[in-house]
């Protein structure tokens, strides 16, 4: 069966599914990028109820979730999904 490489693999494992991806801003070098689910919720939100706070690949400064612009579900890094 040949699989189009646009589609999930069919399968019954739930890990491979598409993942949410957060956009994340810099508070010291406006950096952003999207950063998949399972790095946010390795982390202990920022607040009660908010998303954890990072640290900036770029800079070292305060990476965070940047609420203006919307999750994104995909199985790859939203900048390289077809």
């Amino acid at each position: 069966m040949n699989e189009s490489p646009l589609e999930p693999p069919q399968t019954d494992e739930p890990w491979t599914g598409p993942s949410d991806w957060f956009k994340y801003r810099c508070r010291s070098c406006d950096h952003t990028d999207w950063v998949e689910d399972i790095v946010v919720d390795a982390f202990p939100p920022d607040e009660p109820g908010g998303l954890a706070a990072i640290v900036c690949p770029k800079c070292g400064g305060h990476f965070r979730y940047d609420p203006s612009v919307p999750v994104k579900r995909s199985l790859q890094h939203p900048d390289h999904s077809f």
